[in-house]
């Protein structure tokens, strides 16, 4: 594995999450934001899916994901994180985790409903 610093960090999530929001656009989800700050938290997309339903989005990209679940791929910390979200976020709001995974080219996505 080649460790990566902050700033290559921050180039590979933001394409992430506009793979992301792309991906989900083009089968009918309505992007509403990105990046939104809600006090001092952010969530990555804010978005409708296609039967209406409002849904923050945490993009995560990984290369493979083996047996992990969304607790390992969030990690404790992320995951209070989102749960302290829901304060902010409309009655009903959903949280899902998509994840964008392989290498870059050949990306396949992943989404898992109702994280936190």
């Amino acid at each position: 594995m080649v460790a990566i610093n902050h700033a290559q960090r921050a180039i590979v999530g933001r394409e992430a999450e506009a793979l992301a929001a792309r991906s989900l656009a083009r089968i009918g989800w309505a992007i509403l934001a990105r990046n939104l700050r809600l006090g001092q938290l952010e969530v990555d997309l804010l978005a409708r899916d296609p039967s209406g339903s409002l849904v923050a989005i945490e993009v995560r990209r990984r290369d493979s994901v083996g047996a992990a679940s969304p607790l390992e791929f969030l990690g404790a910390r992320k995951m209070r994180a989102l749960r302290r979200q829901r304060a902010y976020l409309p009655e009903g709001c959903r949280i899902d985790l998509l994840l964008v995974l392989g290498n870059p080219g050949c990306e396949r996505l992943r989404l898992v409903r109702g994280v936190a």
